[in-house]
């Protein structure tokens, strides 16, 4: 039996389970760095995080029979960061109206969801690059949709570095320098994210290689493992790269360009709990999800993505809609090294290509 009378074949309640069962998890650098939690009170986690520093504060000894000391909490800077609403809505009229033609029902509603799960993802796509715009930028403006909104994660100004890299550089002198800032703020950097091309110009870097190889070999391209074992030695920090890439619709609508999650000639030094994680990635109930009713139950707690379905009758449309209110979390930017790392030739490549 065709069906090819197509609106119906999803109802609220399988879109609600789709919603509560889409795991947003990827292999992307964010989802380790930046875990994601949902809570009912966005506001008071994104407080409740900012105010665990981790540099540990010590209790006093008292005599016996005395009063215990009143103690302080670790005082913290209330970032200022707005909730972000990412939404994207698809007509699926215009992509089923010929394509479904002579399916079964089944076969619909499994073209559906296919279609359903690909504007899911665009939301958790621009998830990621809001965790890697705090992680590589820590100040940014979002500029979308009418929306100018300012992030400032409250990296300190002398956290923010620049040294072009070459071969002739001191790189690892300015991982040192660099994470001696860390250590004054009394945090330990152990982790640096960065780029292949990053990465191939320490690989080039005379020093780098002298101190891996001695002066008789330089020129010998050293491994990314060397490079770690070098630099965890010395200043206690292992490289990882981020090349991760996603896509957009080019101008002329028909291929889609290519972009980078983390910005190329950036190389970011942090420090790392005992999860690997950096910060989290808080997402809270969407409008479209508290429309829905019920109250914060566990299976609320799992629905990161809510995805909707309509009707509009002139012209006649179905519409599917997937959101997300998602708000990066930075706990404490002190640590938090951003270094750029351009030299002249990666400058003039960037603007050529």
């Amino acid at each position: 039996m065709e069906f090819t009378i197509y609106q119906g074949a999803v109802e609220e309640k399988d879109l609600i389970g789709f919603s509560q069962n889409f795991n947003v998890t990827r292999n992307y650098m964010g989802s380790r760095l930046f875990p994601d939690r949902k809570t009912n009170y966005i506001q008071a986690e994104y407080s409740r995080l900012c105010k665990n520093g981790k540099l540990t504060m010590m209790a006093m000894v008292h005599a016996f029979d005395t009063e215990a000391n009143i103690g302080s909490r670790i005082p913290f800077s209330m970032v200022d960061v707005e909730k972000l609403l990412i939404k994207e809505k698809t007509n699926q009229t215009e992509q089923l109206r010929e394509t479904v033609k002579g399916m079964r029902k089944d076969e619909v509603r499994n073209y559906i969801f296919d279609d359903i799960a690909r504007t899911a993802e665009k939301v958790v796509a621009r998830v990621e690059k809001a965790k890697m715009d705090a992680l590589a930028l820590g100040k940014f403006v979002i500029d979308e949709n009418n929306l100018n909104l300012p992030l400032d994660y409250g990296v300190p100004d002398e956290n923010r570095v620049t040294s072009p890299w070459n071969e002739d550089s001191d790189i690892l002198g300015d991982i040192l320098t660099w994470a001696d800032i860390a250590q004054a703020n009394g945090e330990t950097v152990d982790l640096a994210i960065t780029t292949r091309a990053v990465v191939n110009r320490i690989k080039r870097n005379k020093q780098i290689q002298m101190q891996l190889f001695g002066s008789m070999n330089t020129g010998m391209l050293p491994t990314l493992t060397q490079i770690n074992a070098l630099l965890q030695d010395q200043a206690g920090i292992r490289i990882e790269e981020n090349d991760a890439k996603y896509g957009s619709l080019a101008a002329d609508g028909k291929s889609l360009e290519q972009h980078r999650f983390f910005p190329e000639d950036t190389f970011v030094m942090v420090s790392t709990d005992q999860n690997g994680a950096i910060g989290a990635g808080l997402w809270g109930p969407t409008p479209e999800e508290e429309m829905q009713g019920s109250a914060f139950s566990s299976k609320r707690q799992q629905q990161y993505v809510t995805v909707t379905q309509w009707a509009a009758p002139d012209p006649t449309a179905i519409w599917t809609k997937a959101s997300g209110l998602f708000v990066p979390v930075i706990p404490n930017p002190y640590g938090h090294i951003i270094a750029n790392v351009a030299t002249a030739d990666s400058v003039s490549q960037t603007i050529e290509g």
